[in-house]
């Protein structure tokens, strides 16, 4: 599968939409993988896109929110996959990207899954929730 490039601003702004609304319609299903296949490619074919585009445009690494950056380290110190992350802490797989990718906010009730199942310190899921 070729990718085609994407050549403005804009266009990856656009994009980007395209996928958060693709994986808004997985998370109304109740995963992804409940997608119809079209779906599921236009998102890996869309994913490809931005990728390519954030390694040229945005070379310099985005500062990370210290709780998601406290997610991720407890993730791999559990040698836990995103799917699995997710049930453990009781929401579904595309939550749990959109958290990681700083795109949904951390309720209570995840807050305390947080800190129950991962020992997230509550001073950070306070501070950076």
């Amino acid at each position: 599968m070729e990718v085609r490039r994407i050549t403005t601003e804009k266009e990856y702004r656009t994009i980007c939409k395209a996928m958060d609304f693709l994986i808004n319609k997985g998370t109304q299903l109740g995963d992804m993988e409940l997608l119809p296949d079209e779906d599921k490619n236009a998102y890996v074919r869309l994913s490809s896109m931005v990728r390519i585009w954030e390694k040229v445009h945005y070379q310099h690494p985005i500062p990370l929110n210290p709780l998601i950056a406290r997610i991720q380290e407890r993730m791999a110190e559990r040698n836990l996959k995103q799917k699995e992350a997710a049930v453990l802490l009781g929401i579904d797989e595309a939550r749990m990207s959109e958290i990681l990718r700083g795109k949904r906010a951390i309720n209570m009730r995840l807050a305390k899954s947080l800190r129950k199942n991962l020992q997230i310190e509550a001073d950070i899921l306070l501070d950076f929730a």
